[in-house]
This record gives C-alpha cells, sequence and structure tokens, in this order.
C-alpha cells in the first residue's frame, strides 16, 4: 500500500437512485466526477465550518408538518354519529 492509498478513506452511501442519476449529469456537464464533486464539498464544508448552504423545509413539508401535528389533536375515539361528531366539536373541555 502506497502513501497515498493510507491517507484516503472509502465513504459509501445510499442515495436514491434518480437523484444520483441527475447529479451525475450535472457534475458531467461541468467536468467533475462523483469523487472530486464530493471532495470539493467536503472542502467546502471545512472552509465554512458547516453547511455550505441553508437548510430549510419547502412550504410544502411546512404544511404537512402542521397537519401532522392537528392530526394528533383528533379524538382517538371513532365518531360513528352526526350527534357525536356535534357533541365533541362543540365540548369546550378540549385544549386545541
Amino acid at each position: 500500500m502506497d502513501v497515498q492509498e493510507k491517507s484516503k478513506k472509502k465513504i459509501q452511501i445510499n442515495i436514491d437512485k434518480d437523484l444520483a442519476e441527475q447529479a451525475e449529469t450535472v457534475f458531467n456537464d461541468i467536468g467533475l466526477n462523483q469523487t472530486s464533486a464530493l471532495t470539493a464539498f467536503y472542502k467546502k464544508v471545512v472552509a465554512e465550518g458547516g453547511l455550505p448552504f441553508d437548510l430549510h423545509q419547502t412550504p410544502e413539508q411546512k404544511a404537512n408538518l402542521g397537519l401532522r401535528e392537528s392530526i394528533k389533536k383528533l379524538p382517538v375515539e371513532q365518531l360513528k354519529t352526526q350527534s357525536q361528531v356535534e357533541a365533541w366539536f362543540k365540548d369546550d373541555t378540549q385544549d386545541y
């Protein structure tokens, strides 16, 4: 094993196939392979002390999170009749 091989670390990841293929197309268009693109990304992370871009929820993800939180407040029991539904909506003891 030469010195250069010892200074390398192999990284294996699982990533969506379509996403990987789309990224590879971009890399190829700008003259990079996966290794050089990921090396550039890692160097940028080190230089900036974090990710070189902001990560935020998309509006759709934010809406889905709100919906999931709202669903947690729904009654666990099944409301089978109209009067049960009306009673649930009129219940002032529920904390929403």
